[in-house]
């Protein structure tokens, strides 16, 4: 066999695998630190504006206007202090926010309250597309950086 003539080219794929192994467990979060404030005012945006992620949320009932009108107390805010009790947890892969609050679910998916008065959905916990746009730039980014420096 005749090996005149025959180059030899080494290619290193290092980056391949560090990139790889990085995507396979990710540690994004310096990632979620820059996001949670933009997420936190997003959903506090939601309960100003009073929307959910399908539109507007349905207005108070005729009946607890009608109350208010009779001076009986209500809430100031139609969810009070919701918006701004939330935690967050900071994970590899994941951030978690969680309401403190403990009616908080059925504000969020609607239901039955005490004395069986139905409460209708007003989702608060939602991220809008601007912060998902956002957060999804911010990620990339430090994906990008973690698999440069790796």
């Amino acid at each position: 066999m005749n090996l005149r003539g025959l180059a030899v080219a080494e290619v290193h794929l290092g980056f391949l695998d560090r990139a790889r192994a990085i995507l396979r467990a990710p540690d994004l979060r310096p990632a979620w630190k820059l996001i949670r404030k933009p997420v936190r005012a997003d959903l506090r945006q939601h309960a100003r504006r009073q929307e959910g992620p399908e539109g507007s949320w349905s207005p108070m009932s005729s009946r607890t206007k009608g109350r208010a009108r009779a001076g009986r107390k209500r809430p100031r805010k139609l969810l009070g202090r919701l918006p701004g009790a939330l935690t967050t947890k900071l994970e590899r892969k994941r951030m978690i926010l969680r309401s403190q609050v403990a009616w908080s679910a059925v504000h969020q998916e609607g239901g039955r309250v005490g004395r069986g008065a139905r409460v209708p959905a007003r989702p608060f916990l939602w991220a809008s597309d601007k912060v998902l746009e956002l957060a999804g730039g911010i990620i990339a980014r430090g994906i990008a950086f973690l698999i440069e420096v790796g």
